[in-house]
């Protein structure tokens, strides 16, 4: 049996997807995250955002593992702060969701594996805060959202040695596809960084007795195919989601 992965949703309106319809507002994600996830063995869940939390239970109950996706800029009330001018778009029923059952799956330690903005919203759930735009907010920062495909490598990152990151790639420097303008500022509690970009923003974060609680700024999703150090990444989250660690035995007094 390949084990259930579910993978958060964003959503937008679409006008006119269907016949005399004036549009409508549909749940959605890139299917490269579906494809990585089963080409790695899982089977991939799509969780739309108008649950209640008594439904998220349930999902959470179901699956073995979450990954939280890309999508728009997290609303910086959610970290108590005001919105800058160079703000996105922001969905504040995506926030609540994506918050809230990134708490639920961590409290429960389900695997995660966390994307873009997923990064973000883990850092967030857990205490942390942001950047709500780099370009305004870090001196001498690089070029973050290179207006490239997803499927090109456009900067390095530094990884940490001895960190999760490193353990699975075995590499200190590699090159990623960073696409966004926010990031992390303030680290939530008991994470540590597994990797930065030259300009010093935090490219990938792990907590330290989680079993599986990974989350990356770049989009592995649409590079997996070619690049070996993103199909290993989804290759340790499936196999995290497959092999939990087991509990040690109790010693008999």
């Amino acid at each position: 049996m390949r084990p259930l992965i579910g993978i958060t949703c964003s959503r937008r309106i679409v006008e006119g997807w269907a016949p005399d319809s004036p549009g409508d507002t549909i749940d959605y994600t890139f299917e490269e995250y579906s494809k990585a996830i089963r080409h790695c063995g899982g089977a991939p869940v799509l969780i739309p955002i108008a649950q209640s939390r008594e439904i998220f239970q349930t999902i959470l109950g179901q699956m073995n593992g979450l990954l939280l996706s890309g999508g728009p800029d997290i609303h910086p009330k959610s970290y108590h702060e005001q919105p800058l001018p160079e703000l996105g778009e922001v969905d504040e029923d995506l926030d609540r969701m994506e918050l809230e059952i990134a708490k639920m799956a961590f409290q429960r330690n389900l695997p995660i594996l966390a994307v873009c903005r997923g990064i973000q919203v883990l850092n967030v759930s857990r205490g942390g805060t942001l950047y709500q735009d780099i370009p305004t907010q870090v001196k001498d920062g690089m070029n973050h959202i290179q207006k490239t495909d997803k499927s090109i490598n456009t900067h390095t990152i530094r990884i940490e040695g001895k960190s999760l990151l490193h353990r699975l790639f075995r590499k200190r420097e590699i090159w990623v596809n960073g696409k966004h303008h926010q990031a992390i500022k303030d680290l939530a509690p008991n994470f540590v960084v597994s990797a930065r970009a030259r300009d010093g923003i935090i490219e990938a974060i792990e907590h330290l007795s989680k079993r599986f609680v990974l989350g990356v700024q770049w989009h592995p999703e649409g590079t997996w195919e070619k690049d070996p150090y993103s199909k290993k990444l989804f290759r340790a989250f499936v196999r995290a989601t497959i092999n939990p660690a087991r509990k040690k035995p109790r010693r008999k007094r």
